[in-house]
């Protein structure tokens, strides 16, 4: 029997993160040890991903590559699920390596999983060395 897919939000990931809300909190941790014993399967969009990142980043004052290895953690874990192909972890990676926003590491992540070239105006991204970038200069 396949278990049931649940997609989350990002205030369930969060409530279960931090176990901040009385009736929350644990609430999310039951759904979180439903999904530990597979009677349901968790999956959270990038969306969502880059939400939390957000959050704890912003709200909760975490460094980025503090919060992108949280959610590396939880993603690796095999509890919620990114169905991307992997495209958000490794994003999450790139953060933790590089002084970059979670938009500019999924784009290089995303280019670097389907070998596209990437047109920015972002410095940030030379310093992926897997990806090529598109020259803006001599391609106008």
């Amino acid at each position: 029997m396949t278990a049931k897919r649940v997609l989350i939000d990002a205030n369930i990931l969060l409530r279960f993160l931090r176990n901040d809300d009385p009736k929350q909190s644990p609430l999310a941790a039951k759904l979180f040890q439903r999904a530990q014993a597979k009677e349901v399967s968790l999956i959270a969009s990038a969306i969502t991903i880059l939400e939390v990142f957000y959050v704890l980043s912003k709200t909760y004052r975490l460094p980025h590559t503090e919060a992108a290895r949280i959610l590396r953690t939880l993603l690796a874990m095999g509890i919620v699920f990114c169905e991307d192909g992997g495209v958000t972890l490794d994003a999450l990676q790139r953060i933790t390596k590089n002084t970059v926003s979670f938009g500019d590491a999924h784009l290089a992540a995303l280019a670097a999983r389907n070998q596209d070239v990437v047109a920015s105006f972002d410095q940030d991204l030379r310093g992926f060395k897997d990806i090529q970038l598109y020259d803006l200069e001599r391609e106008a």
